[in-house]
């Protein structure tokens, strides 16, 4: 009898091993064969987008239309910088991420490194709408092939409080006077602060002639700033609580501001802003590939960009959301050609520029 039970207890304990190794292989065969970024609960894929926060990709409808028209998972990583965006790309993110959204400060770079995927513009339905002066910039291309999508375009420029400011803005030193002291709020970039430095100063923003007269301006400006600011939503947090009254601003965001009812004027200045288009790209060996460029497409979109616009986001690059704008919006977003001419398109500079620039800007925050 005793021998009888052992040898049932030892069937028993073969059978119960058995089945926890078959379970674990199935286990195993179900992780390990899913291809690409899948959602923890199933199968299915998960898009990786990095994007500046609150820039309409994330919005919760968008993402909600697209994850039940493709039957995926929409994920969003955040950015406080292009520099940033191009080291997350250099430090892991190939393979890992699907989709990036840079401009021409680092896009060249990004695809000279092959850190991006060929665009293919009539795979996507949209592509065609796009406006011809945007998909011949040179920043987006290499070797006559295109690796990026131009999404929306606008400028950094001034926006004030209107409750706060009531002389008429119309020149960028309002960013050095003294009766705004401690209500100022500057964009903490090397690349925009050069820049409206060079403005000011009348010296070519895109090729600065002086950089140490540059620095001694900027020198100038910082004990008037309240702070240097880096994303959207700390300026708008610092707007709202009327703890600046003036500053730096991108142009689609003060509109949006605008719309929500904030008190809030935007100018393009007499000496010029900074002009800017933001591309979507798809970044190499990207787990979801064509899930990657069917997202870009829907942002291109007739749909997506007139609502946004309507909304107050950026300056749509779909000729026909464009179509459906009033004159009032044009006019609310510096759209107009009187602005547009005003404005300096952000260029590529090489790595050295760009070391020179950020040194300096380094320089004049420690002081």
């Amino acid at each position: 009898m005793r021998k009888r039970r052992i040898i049932k207890s030892f069937i028993a304990a073969i059978i119960i091993l058995s089945m926890a190794m078959a379970l674990a292989a199935c286990g195993s065969k179900t992780e390990g064969g899913n291809e690409g970024n899948k959602a923890a609960e199933g199968s299915k894929p998960i898009l990786v987008v990095v994007n500046w926060k609150d820039y309409g990709s994330d919005d919760s409808k968008v993402i909600e239309y697209f994850e039940q028209k493709y039957d995926c998972k929409v994920v969003h990583e955040y950015m406080a910088s292009e520099e940033e965006l191009l080291t997350k790309l250099r430090t892991g993110g190939v393979g890992k991420i699907d989709v990036i959204l840079p401009n021409a400060s680092i896009l060249p770079v990004a695809i000279k490194e092959g850190l991006l995927e060929e665009v293919d513009g009539s795979s996507m339905e949209n592509y065609k709408y796009i406006f011809d002066k945007f998909t011949t910039l040179p920043e987006n291309k290499q070797d006559g092939k295109t690796y990026a999508v131009p999404w929306v375009w606008g400028s950094t420029a001034i926006a004030y409080n209107s409750e706060l400011v009531k002389e008429k803005v119309d020149s960028v030193n309002v960013l050095w006077d003294e009766k705004y002291k401690g209500m100022i709020a500057f964009r903490d970039d090397f690349n925009d602060a050069v820049m409206t430095a060079a403005i000011a100063l009348g010296q070519d923003p895109s090729n600065p002639s002086d950089l140490e007269a540059i620095k001694k301006k900027l020198i100038e400006q910082k004990p008037l700033n309240r702070t240097y600011w880096k994303t959207g939503d700390e300026w708008s947090k610092l707007f709202a609580n009327k703890q600046i009254a003036i500053g730096m601003m991108w142009s689609g965001q003060a509109a949006a501001m605008k719309q929500e009812g904030e008190p809030i004027e935007y100018v393009v200045p007499n000496e010029g802003a900074i002009g800017w288009v933001d591309y979507w790209g798809v970044v190499k060996n990207a787990p979801n590939k064509d899930l990657a460029f069917k997202f870009i497409d829907y942002m291109i979109s007739k749909e997506f960009q007139e609502d946004w616009v309507k909304k107050g986001g950026p300056a749509p690059v779909n000729s026909e959301a464009v179509k459906a704008l009033d004159e009032k919006t044009i006019q609310e977003m510096n759209l107009s050609e009187e602005s547009l001419n005003k404005l300096f398109f952000i260029s590529y500079h090489g790595e050295d520029v760009k070391r020179e620039w950020n040194e300096l800007w380094q320089e004049v925050k420690a002081q």
